[in-house]
C-alpha cells in the first residue's frame, strides 16, 4: 500500500521517539494500526462494490438486449401467424368455391 523503504522507516520510528517518547509511542502505534486497518477495510468494500455495480450494469445492458432480441422475434412470430392466417383464409375460400363448383356441376 505504500511504498516505503528501511531507511524512511527507521527515520519515521525516531522521529516518532522524539515527539511522542517511548511511553505513548506503543499507544500512538496501536492507534495507528486500527486506522490503517480500518482504512484497509474501507477501501476493499468500496472496491467490492463498485465491481457489484459494474457487474450489475453490465447485466442490465445483456438483460435490454435480450429484450429487444424477444420483442423482434415476437413481431416476426406474429407476422408469421397472420401470414399463416391469411394463407388458410385463402386455401378456406378456394375451398369453398371449389365445392361449390363441384356440387353445381353434379346439379347440371
Amino acid at each position: 500500500m505504500f511504498d516505503i523503504g528501511s531507511t524512511e522507516f527507521l527515520f519515521i520510528v525516531v522521529i516518532a521517539i522524539i515527539v511522542l517518547g517511548p511511553d505513548k509511542l506503543p499507544e500512538a502505534l496501536k492507534t495507528t494500526g486500527r486506522l490503517i486497518g480500518k482504512a484497509k477495510r474501507m477501501w476493499r468494500d468500496a472496491t467490492a462494490d463498485i465491481r457489484k455495480e459494474l457487474e450489475l450494469e453490465e447485466m442490465k445492458e445483456e438483460m435490454q438486449k435480450y429484450k429487444e432480441e424477444l420483442q423482434k422475434l415476437q413481431h416476426q412470430v406474429n407476422s408469421d401467424t397472420n401470414e399463416i392466417n391469411k394463407g388458410l383464409t385463402n386455401l378456406n375460400d378456394l375451398t369453398a368455391t371449389g365445392n361449390k363448383r363441384n356440387f353445381e356441376d353434379m346439379v347440371k
